[in-house]
């Protein structure tokens, strides 16, 4: 009878581990399957179509923005802040300590022509 008990419970484990084995195939196969593998593909290469295209907005946005503080300098409309800033003051941005250096206030033009 033992023989008998210990027959059956090791064609139960072998039953179940063959199932177990069974299942992980079939998962690996379907995610090696040429759908999958194009399905995963096409994901990535879109991510990182959305990045390059993130970063060339971000380049232009940055260049225009370069090219506006370029064009105020020239039409004399810029001004730096360390022309108003003292030795002993301190210059704050958004509540954070900032080098007046790196200010630059942009009037528009209606102003530029009024103020002088």
């Amino acid at each position: 009878m033992r023989r008998l008990g210990w027959f059956v419970a090791g064609a139960t484990a072998g039953a179940g581990a063959m199932r177990m084995a069974r299942r992980r195939v079939r998962s690996a196969a379907r995610q090696l399957s040429p759908r999958h593998v194009r399905d995963r593909v096409e994901q990535r290469v879109r991510a990182k179509v959305d990045e390059v295209g993130d970063a060339i907005r971000e380049g232009r946005a940055a260049k225009a923005n370069r090219e506006r503080q370029l064009r105020a300098v020239v039409d004399h409309r810029a001004e730096s802040m360390t022309d108003h800033v003292g030795p002993g003051d301190t210059l704050l941005v958004d509540g954070e300590p900032v080098d007046a250096g790196r200010v630059i206030v942009l009037r528009d033009r209606a102003d530029a022509s009024n103020s002088g």
